[in-house]
């Protein structure tokens, strides 16, 4: 790869089921992607071994050498000592105790730098994403759990013992439900997932209707995700509705309460419910902000949410490692966005895009350009247009999306090959395959770079 020496930078999100790596420039542009598997056993050993890997294939598939590199950062999903280079204690996976910095600098001989994976989130949307440009960010992540992070003056403010931005557990109803840190009435205890969920099911237990039990095709064992919520807000279910603008009215309230203790720029909403209900979350939370009746001084601060999607933390790890350096944030401008066409509605056999009618499959790349799919190409390697390979998926996925999206067809006969399921995997792209209305509105509420494959029949 034909770039200049040491301004190469490694970006590393380290989760309890994936290992996310990108190959950053100084400035911020994402050269190479790749993405391994979390180990489940083997211990701390095994899952360093696995992030090596991982690292070692993301440079491998680049052509770039490790003494190429100026620094790796690395985003943990738990405790650490930043300065110590000591993982402290990671619930989901088994890095819990290990000196982490230490063996990454052996092995690649470069600096490396360690944080907690949802600081670099918000390091990261600091740097190119929401909040780009901003010098105080509070980035908050509702998900399984909530977690938070503080920029100020353009740095990480991480408290006395390392702790700071754990605005999940700030105790918000005191004597509350019991949260997973121990204590009463934390914000997470009372409007994460996790709690969304655990309400869901109390309320069913006793007697409330919902449908919410056909969602999950009567396996109540199952877990209630961010997905399964945006259908039930979608067909107006009242229990989830309910449920879900008491939580998001508490999301209000949180964010009230770092408005009026750091008064940052920007406050950053981000995390799986937010991502998939911010259609129903964020007038609930711009609603309380509205109705604070104390003033400010001038003008500012804004409400947005998070525009990374899963290169987040790996970006906000790629940010660490250049201030670890002695790098500063310089940030490109913003990159014009394409302009992504209007898919209005389908019929069996045809599927309307920018008011014109196509009467055939088509793909909508990531640079917004609409391609005919060659059907008859598909049809002759795998007997059926049904089949969806890495040949087409290479094609559908040029300009490096984040999300791709599949309309399967009218009644869901299209799938992912399993070398087409690998193809993408490997190359860190998410994937929603749906039945193609379902499909289409998929396409047009989806942020960030993305692209479609749209398959009109059956």
């Amino acid at each position: 790869m034909a770039k200049e020496k040491k301004s190469l930078f490694v970006g590393v999100d380290v989760g309890g089921t994936n290992i996310t790596t990108l190959l950053v420039e100084g400035a911020g542009g994402v050269l190479a992607r790749n993405r391994g598997r979390t180990p489940q056993t083997g211990g701390a050993r095994a899952t360093l071994s696995a992030i090596v890997k991982t690292v070692e294939d993301l440079l491998a598939e680049a052509d770039v050498k490790a003494r190429d590199l100026a620094g790796i950062g690395l985003g943990v999903a738990g405790v650490v000592d930043s300065d110590t280079g000591l993982v402290v204690a990671t619930p989901n996976m088994d890095l819990s105790g290990l000196q982490i910095v230490e063996p990454m600098e052996k092995e690649f001989g470069v600096p490396v730098a360690l944080g907690n994976d949802v600081d670099m989130g918000t390091l990261g949307e600091a740097w190119l994403g929401a909040a780009r440009g901003a010098s105080s960010v509070v980035g908050i992540f509702v998900g399984t759990g909530i977690g938070g992070g503080i920029i100020i003056a353009g740095r990480l403010v991480r408290g006395a013992r390392m702790a700071a931005g754990e605005i999940g557990h700030l105790v918000m109803m005191p004597g509350g439900p019991l949260c997973g840190c121990g204590n009463r009435g934390c914000y997470e205890a009372l409007a994460s997932r996790t709690a969304i969920e655990r309400d869901i099911r109390e309320a069913i237990a006793a007697g409330r209707e919902s449908i919410v039990p056909d969602l999950l095709k009567g396996d109540m064992s199952k877990r209630i995700k961010s997905g399964t919520l945006k259908k039930a807000l979608k067909k107006d279910d009242q229990l989830v509705t309910e449920i879900m603008e008491r939580a998001s009215e508490t999301t209000g309230y949180a964010c009230l309460s770092v408005r009026h203790l750091l008064d940052p720029e920007v406050i950053v909403l981000g995390g799986g419910v937010v991502e998939a209900c911010a259609k129903w979350v964020m007038p609930v939370v711009e609603r309380v902000l509205a109705a604070d009746a104390l003033p400010g001084a001038r003008e500012g601060g804004r409400l947005v949410t998070s525009t990374l999607g899963d290169d987040a933390c790996a970006l906000g790890a790629a940010a660490l490692a250049i201030q670890h350096v002695g790098g500063s944030l310089n940030a490109p401008a913003p990159a014009e966005a394409p302009a992504y066409p209007q898919v209005t509605e389908t019929a069996f056999g045809q599927v309307t895009i920018d008011g014109k009618v196509y009467e055939n499959d088509v793909l909508i790349r990531a640079d917004g350009k609409i391609k005919k799919r060659d059907k008859a190409a598909v049809k002759k390697r795998y007997g059926t247009s049904h089949m969806i390979g890495p040949e087409e998926l290479a094609r559908a996925c040029k300009g490096d999306p984040q999300v791709l999206i599949i309309g399967t067809g009218q009644d869901g006969a299209a799938e992912l090959t399993e070398d087409g399921a690998a193809f993408v995997k490997e190359r860190g792209i998410k994937v929603k395959a749906l039945p193609t209305p379902s499909a289409i509105e998929e396409y047009s509420e989806a942020k960030g770079p993305k692209a479609a494959l749209i398959h009109v029949t059956c």
